[in-house]
């Protein structure tokens, strides 16, 4: 019996990386411990362990699963997240691998949350690789496309034709089947024109399986165009010669398998029997990588053509025999394959109908229910924890994109509390610089108007200097005229008096005196040079009278005094007496007395009242 050979190829996709011949695998570890005891960085030490995870899941599991978390232990500290976002999506493979999706969308929810934490594109791309690859292992390829086209768009540009060339064979075959040839072929070129960028071995011979798949795809939706088919057989046979080739530098051999079952598959369906000896020959060839590599889905497939060889044929006891020992080399595996199984006794239950074994044909229906139903207890089961890994996937993701958007919120809310800063800074300091040249011109305006005010308060004080001078210039010019007031009167006064002395010097002869007229002059004129001695002597007390007293003087005789009265009351005020008035006005003094009491009566002054006195005081 044959198994359906449609669903082989996305199995062997989820299955094609790190699977290693044992000469090959040593080379390659060797190369990877090597590396790793020469490396310093943490970053290179994170990211050694995750390729030697990827190197050791199909034959040490749990050790890749040690090398993984060695990776993410190592990567402790980081700042970055790019070493713990590559860990946890290799971790994301050997879950699968393990059959333990929650645990894988667990690591994938790991992994894009360290994402974040990274600029690094090549991380960032392997994260929505691994996204995009567990959507496809679970058939949601409409969500898986999308997510591989992004990690190309990160990938642009980064010198990592490894990855790409890879991504291009898992959108090839999303294509395939007859989904989209044009696309399907697209991609296979592109991955095979990245797969020689890299100079790798092993992704050559992915693309050489890709683009195969391609042809043998477009084949089995027009089976006339056998040109397909040849060019399908054509490049599966570059593959297998590659591989045969490269034996010791090759890792990877899933590819080799499903070429060399492909190619068997094609001889059985599409070419006579005189071809089974092709057929079976690379069905040797894919039975010996797959008991290698554990490839369980190849070994089946590969029992399952030789089981068709031999129901064709009619030997029936021989296919029976073939499809047990297929089941048989299966018996003893952790991994659990109840739809394959299922469909090996389903085959198996058509093989003893064909017998006539009814009751061994009953029995292998049974085991046929038995582990269809498990198949289904098992889909169930990972289509709930599925479904719930997913969700709560999703609502890692809108917990991300959550913190996300607040995070791009705060930051710009940051942003703005900065520029609000600044900018209340910058009116501030606007304010301050405003304020400091207000205060300045305030304070120069306050100096120029003080300036002013001196200016005006010296102006002022100049104005008064000079008015107090001309105040004083005119008080002395008062004095000096008062002073010349005074000598002009006190020089009238002797010039009268002289010329009195002249009209008086007639009578102040005397003939019958002894002296001679000579003698009488002469001693009038001495007596008059002892008087203007005395004069003189009472004339700067006299000079120092304000002419204001005369003034006062007429006020208080209501301007009676004659000026005879005056010049007797200027004497009397140069201190003369009676006697030296006399003598000097040459009258007797007798007179003078009457004089005074006159000028006593006409100031209004009693009898005990002293004239002189009264004068002083007036003075």
């Amino acid at each position: 019996m044959q198994l359906p050979l449609k669903k082989l190829p996305v199995i062997l996709l989820c299955l094609l990386f790190f699977l290693k011949s044992a000469e090959a695998q040593k080379i390659y570890l060797d190369s990877l411990n090597h590396l790793l005891a020469q490396s310093t960085s943490k970053e290179e030490k994170a990211n050694i362990y995750c390729k030697l995870a990827k190197a050791n899941f199909e034959k040490n599991l749990p050790l890749s699963f040690q090398q993984a978390n060695g990776a993410i232990k190592v990567a402790e500290g980081l700042k970055d997240g790019k070493s713990k976002a590559m860990a946890y999506a290799t971790l994301v493979h050997l879950y699968v691998w393990k059959k333990d999706l929650k645990s894988a969308y667990a690591s994938l929810d790991s992994a894009q949350v360290y994402a974040q934490r990274t600029k690094d594109r090549i991380a960032l791309g392997f994260v929505w690789f691994r996204s995009g690859w567990l959507d496809l292992v679970n058939d949601e390829n409409d969500k898986s496309v999308p997510k591989l086209l992004k990690a190309l768009d990160f990938f642009k540009g980064q010198h990592v034709d490894d990855y790409e060339s890879t991504i291009y064979h898992y959108l090839a075959s999303f294509y395939g089947y007859g989904n989209d040839p044009l696309k399907q072929q697209k991609y296979a070129r592109l991955c095979y024109s990245s797969a020689i960028k890299s100079k790798q071995i092993d992704l050559l011979n992915n693309a050489y399986f890709t683009i195969g798949q391609s042809y043998y795809d477009r084949f089995k939706q027009d089976t006339l165009k056998r040109n397909l088919l040849d060019s399908a057989l054509l490049t599966y046979k570059k593959s297998l010669r590659l591989s045969k080739e490269q034996a010791g530098r090759m890792v990877t051999y899933s590819n080799t398998a499903a070429a060399a079952l492909n190619t068997a598959n094609a001889y059985f369906q599409y070419y006579p029997a005189s071809y089974r000896d092709s057929a079976e020959k690379y069905v040797d060839i894919a039975i010996g990588i797959a008991e290698k590599t554990n490839l369980l889905e190849v070994l089946l497939n590969c029992y399952g053509l030789r089981s068709e060889y031999a129901l064709r044929d009619g030997n029936y006891d021989e296919a029976e025999k073939l499809l047990l020992t297929g089941l048989d080399k299966i018996s003893g595996v952790v991994v659990k394959m109840p739809l394959t199984q299922a469909r090996i006794y389903q085959g198996l239950a058509n093989i003893a109908e064909k017998k006539g074994n009814q009751q061994a044909a009953l029995n292998y229906l049974k085991q046929y229910f038995n582990y269809y139903k498990k198949a289904f207890d098992e889909e169930k089961i990972n289509s709930t924890v599925r479904i719930e890994a997913q969700y709560q996937s999703q609502k890692n993701e809108r917990e991300i994109a959550y913190l996300q958007q607040q995070a791009r919120y705060t930051k710009k809310l940051n942003i703005f509390y900065i520029i609000s800063g600044l900018t209340g800074i910058a009116a501030l300091l606007l304010l301050l610089m405003s304020y400091n040249y207000k205060l300045k011109a305030s304070i120069r305006k306050q100096e120029l108007i003080d300036q002013e005010k001196k200016a005006v308060e010296l102006k002022a004080q100049l104005k008064e200097a000079e008015a107090m001078q001309l105040q004083t210039e005119q008080v002395l010019l008062k004095e000096r005229q008062e002073r010349l007031e005074k000598e002009v009167l006190a020089g009238n006064l002797q010039i009268e008096e002289k010329n009195e002395l002249l009209e008086l010097i007639p009578e102040k002869v005397n003939p019958e005196s002894h002296l001679s007229l000579d003698e009488q002059i002469k001693r009038i004129v001495n007596q008059q040079k002892k008087m203007d001695k005395v004069f003189e002597e009472h004339k700067t007390d006299f000079i120092e009278n304000n002419p204001a007293f005369f003034e006062r003087l007429q006020e208080k005789a209501n301007h009676a005094l004659t000026r005879l009265d005056l010049k007797y009351c200027s004497y009397m005020l140069m201190g003369l007496t009676n006697k030296e008035v006399s003598v000097r006005l040459g009258i007797e003094p007798k007179s003078v007395r009457m004089s005074r009491y006159r000028i006593k009566q006409k100031l209004g002054l009693g009898k005990e009242e002293d004239l002189n006195l009264f004068l002083q005081q007036l003075r």
